[in-house]
């Protein structure tokens, strides 16, 4: 009976999958309830149930609780580079170029760490040197989307608003450009990877799905670095665009 369950459990899921895939099922459509698909695939609730379990963790629906399992929809963010980073300008926020006016949600920590060796090469400084570290989480539309962490030189930032969680209109570039370092050049290096345990739990990834990992360089008038950001973006979540003048 097991064995039989098992098969037709693998069944079940296969062809879930494919009506999500081909549109039988569209996104934000309730599918059919446990109780439903046991019967259309001769399961019991309880394995039919796994199977609702196993495509919420793929990644191919939610669950709401006391409404159902539905199809996941969400648009894809639009990260165009390098446009995006010149929202300081206006007073706005990095993310308001990506995102817009939806729902966005971000966690920030501001500490002191020792600069890793890479966080060190790129500040020029002793590997292990402090600078300060923030660290923020975003959300977009309840989802949770990307990590990312900056660094900066402790002598450059202390007696700026940097050091605080909230670094008011125009965010950290425009507080840079109060102190003379407004950001004028940047380089971002992207490598698409599987992610980290760490990063699958904070970000609430469904088993399998990549990360773009994105390293960025921020450069003032004198080309010193003066910013240096390392991001982790849920890869399924993002759409990259970006522009060059040739």
């Amino acid at each position: 009976m097991q064995g039989k369950q098992g098969s037709a459990a693998a069944t079940a899921a296969e062809a879930l999958r494919q009506r999500i895939l081909d549109g039988t099922y569209s996104p934000g459509q309730r599918l059919p309830s446990a109780t439903a698909i046991g019967n259309e695939f001769g399961i019991d609730r309880g394995t039919a149930a796994r199977v609702l379990a196993q495509l919420r963790q793929t990644g191919f629906i939610i669950t709401k609780p006391g409404s159902g399992s539905f199809v996941r929809t969400f648009e894809p963010i639009r990260r165009s580079f390098p446009s995006r980073l010149t929202a300081w300008r206006e007073g706005q926020a990095i993310q308001d170029a990506d995102t817009g006016k939806r729902a966005r949600m971000v966690e920030v920590a501001v500490g002191e760490v020792l600069a890793s060796e890479a966080v060190a090469a790129e500040l020029a400084i002793d590997t292990d040197a402090p600078v300060l570290r923030r660290s923020r989480r975003f959300a977009v539309d309840e989802r949770l989307v990307q990590l990312a962490d900056s660094f900066y030189l402790l002598d450059l930032v202390r007696s700026t608003p940097i050091v605080y969680t909230d670094t008011g209109p125009g965010g950290v570039y425009a507080r840079l450009d109060e102190i003379g370092h407004a950001p004028v050049r940047f380089t971002e290096r992207l490598r698409a990877r599987m992610p980290m345990p760490t990063e699958t739990e904070a970000l609430e990834l469904p088993g399998g799905t990549p990360v773009i990992a994105i390293t960025r360089m921020a450069y003032d008038s004198e080309d010193r670095c003066v910013e240096v950001t390392e991001m982790v973006l849920d890869a399924s979540a993002y759409e990259l665009e970006y522009h060059a003048a040739i």
